[in-house]
């Protein structure tokens, strides 16, 4: 679960801004299984997305055609991060210590992964497809940056200093 849950951390930290002071929290297993049934779609998609576009890109023959490919790709991946986001945002703050600062973390990791989605749609649109190796070039440039930026921002929930939560990860099947 560790890895699939790095990537969701992101999201968190925006629910934790939104629930407020005085929340009494949800019990970390409750917290887990929410944020376990957040990343895993997301993780699928991302996964999805990424076999079926190096499918495609198997066929493209042309800068343009593979600019479009990879805007669609990176638009879909961003727009799918978004989602993972906003469910990992409703699941709430875990009642454990640190739990608002857990949370945010979270939400950093996910928005971490979306920014770096965004940022390598922008290069990739920016680039230019009348010098084949030029655009190449920059694309691969783009995904460079994103993959640096992406494991940056990345949160492992093995990694989360909280026991009761460390725990939660690790019993609930959702996060298996």
């Amino acid at each position: 679960m560790g890895a699939l849950a790095r990537t969701a951390v992101p999201a968190l930290a925006a629910l934790v801004l939104l629930a407020g002071c005085g929340s009494d929290g949800v019990p970390a297993k409750t917290w887990a299984t929410h944020v376990c049934r957040a990343l895993k779609p997301w993780t699928s998609t991302v996964s999805k997305l990424t076999r079926q576009t190096q499918q495609e890109m198997q066929q493209v023959t042309t800068p343009d055609a593979a600019k479009v490919t990879l805007l669609n790709l990176l638009d879909s991946e961003a727009k799918a991060t978004d989602k993972a986001r906003d469910r990992l945002l409703a699941a709430g703050v875990p009642d454990v210590d640190d739990g608002k600062r857990i949370a945010a973390e979270f939400t950093a990791a996910l928005t971490s992964a979306r920014d770096s989605y965004r940022t390598a749609r922008d290069a990739v649109r920016k680039l230019s497809t009348t010098n084949s190796k030029a655009f190449y070039d920059g694309v691969s440039s783009a995904i460079d940056k994103l993959n640096t930026q992406y494991d940056a921002g990345a949160l492992d929930t093995s990694k989360v200093h909280s026991e009761p939560l460390q725990r939660a990860f690790d019993e609930v099947p959702e996060c298996q």
